[in-house]
């Protein structure tokens, strides 16, 4: 990152710091905009300017070290405080995780963002389980995440939505400004601080998710965004076990799937130390709910469609320090490491 995008993004998070977290964006105009590209005779974005009159990029404003503010920093170029599950009171990762251990070293930590790190060296630029990109993955746009991923520029793809953004009410995913973290389509509750050390009692992401039967039940869920580029790894009809529990054969980990349905005992019902009711809610290995209220979910069995098993489960998006940007450190268990997976397969650790 050049000298010039770090003093703007530094300016633009002092500036962002000091809006409300669950408003839209606020403040001076020309802390995100610049007329003209040019000031003291500098260009202000070298190579720009960019569509908009943004003054910075993506990674230019999502740049830094989180430490409780409004601005989402998703990019560090120091190593973040992550823990054991990136959810201890001293943790600096956000929900979505990190770029930077992707960034430093470890392909395979998380997401190869164009502008945070190169390709994946084995893959290139092909997901794994779906088709290869017609370019390296962007933050927004076509071959992105984030945005209406229509346009194939990131930045004319995401118009409006910061604009327009209101953290307060439920996300139907509706409009882009609408939609769960500017996801188009996906629907949530955010947490107005990101999942900053978040808790389980009332500080958290409410994601939405369904039991799904068939790949088209999936629509608006967070495993179903996954789904459109990992495809391999989310499709259900005829591979996703319906009906009674085990009446189908599983074919890869489910997504979309409620606990719930597979038994109201044993071992998915002691999820997270519970006992099949009222059970408490796991930020270490989240579930999503059908719940589509602005009340959050402290719980998981206390109404049905509740205990959601979906990709963020055992994933951050962004990435972490470990291996396929898990949660915790599975690689390194038995012996070391953590296994998270027993906050649901509770008879297994």
């Amino acid at each position: 990152m050049n000298g010039t995008r770090c003093g703007v993004f530094l300016a633009l998070a002092a500036v962002l710091a000091a809006a409300p977290a669950a408003a839209k964006v606020t403040g001076p105009c020309a802390a995100c905009h610049t007329m003209h590209n040019s000031q003291n005779g500098l260009s202000v974005v070298g190579g720009g300017p960019i569509p908009g009159l943004l003054n910075a990029d993506c990674l230019g404003c999502h740049t830094g070290s989180n430490a409780g503010g409004t601005t989402p920093y998703v990019f560090s170029q120091s190593a973040p405080a992550y823990g054991t599950s990136g959810t201890e009171a001293t943790t600096t990762t956000l929900a979505g995780g990190n770029f930077y251990w992707v960034a430093n070293g470890n392909p395979r930590a998380g997401h190869n963002v164009q502008g945070a790190a190169p390709p994946d060296p084995d893959l290139g630029n092909t997901p794994p389980g779906g088709t290869a990109l017609s370019t390296q993955l962007n933050c927004a746009g076509t071959n992105g995440c984030h945005g209406r991923r229509s346009d194939a520029d990131p930045y004319r793809d995401m118009f409006g939505a910061h604009h327009q953004n209101d953290m307060t009410g439920w996300k139907d995913g509706t409009s882009l400004a609408r939609s769960y973290r500017f996801l188009m389509g996906v629907q949530g509750l955010e947490d107005a601080a990101y999942e900053f050390r978040p808790t389980a009692a009332g500080h958290h992401n409410k994601y939405y998710g369904v039991d799904r039967a068939t790949e088209a039940d999936a629509a608006g869920t967070l495993s179903s965004l996954c789904g459109s580029c990992h495809g391999d790894f989310h499709h259900g009809t005829g591979q996703v076990a319906s009906g009674t529990f085990g009446a189908g054969a599983w074919l890869r980990h489910p997504t979309d799937f409620d606990m719930s349905r597979a038994t109201t005992s044993g071992e998915y019902a002691g999820y997270n130390g519970g006992g099949g009711t009222g059970n408490p809610y796991s930020v270490v290995s989240p579930v999503a709910t059908s719940d589509t209220s602005t009340t959050l979910n402290t719980t998981v069995y206390s109404q049905a469609g509740d205990a959601v098993v979906m990709c963020a489960s055992c994933h951050r998006a962004h990435g972490t320090p470990f291996a396929y940007a898990l949660r915790w450190d599975y690689r390194s268990w038995p012996g070391g490491g953590t296994n998270g997976c027993a906050v649901c397969h509770t008879s297994k650790d």
